[in-house]
């Protein structure tokens, strides 16, 4: 069974076993610093940010805003040695709580792991949406990232992208270096 507990500072080890993971399993251009990421969780309460075990250990960790019409799920993450087992889904059920639908973001397909990561999300009933989508940069000096967008439990219309778009800009991107 997957228990959560949710992070709300840097000190603890979970924090710290939780942050050796993101930085390994993201680039740096969809990361946000430590301390652009510790302001979030200490001023947010629409951030949630989810240190995964179950009865083995650690799981991985899923870090999400609650918005005004949906849950954006920024970053989700297996530890290596425990995917394959269906942790990444039940960790996604542990959003039905909110009663909303949820967008999350992928890069373009181009390669076998671009592939597989959309393979994933689609198995487990996301739907890939054609609107254009790019993430601000996190970091100074830096581009914005073309990134595509699903959601589930079905393809958003129009107004959920837009409504995701204006509070995307209002609320996760308030917390960059930028």
């Amino acid at each position: 069974m997957l228990t959560s507990t949710r992070l709300m500072d840097t000190a603890s080890a979970i924090f710290t076993e939780s942050w050796q993971l993101y930085e390994s399993a993201f680039p740096h251009e969809e990361r946000r610093a430590l301390a652009d990421h510790a302001l979030a969780m200490a001023h947010e309460p629409h951030f949630v940010c989810l240190h995964l075990r179950d009865s083995q250990g650690f799981v991985g960790i899923l870090f999400y805003w609650v918005l005004s019409q949906c849950v954006y799920v920024e970053h989700l993450a297996i530890a290596a040695t425990r995917r394959g087992q269906g942790l990444g889904k039940n960790a996604l059920s542990l959003l039905q709580q909110h009663e909303l639908p949820v967008i999350l973001e992928i890069e373009p397909v181009t390669d076998a792991a671009t592939a597989c990561r959309l393979r994933f999300y689609e198995g487990v009933g996301f739907h890939r949406l054609v609107a254009e989508h790019y993430q601000l940069p996190y970091h100074r000096g830096e581009p914005p990232l073309r990134l595509e967008l699903l959601s589930y439990p079905q393809a958003a219309g129009v107004a959920l992208v837009a409504s995701f778009e204006e509070d995307f800009l209002a609320l996760p991107m308030r917390y960059r270096a930028c």
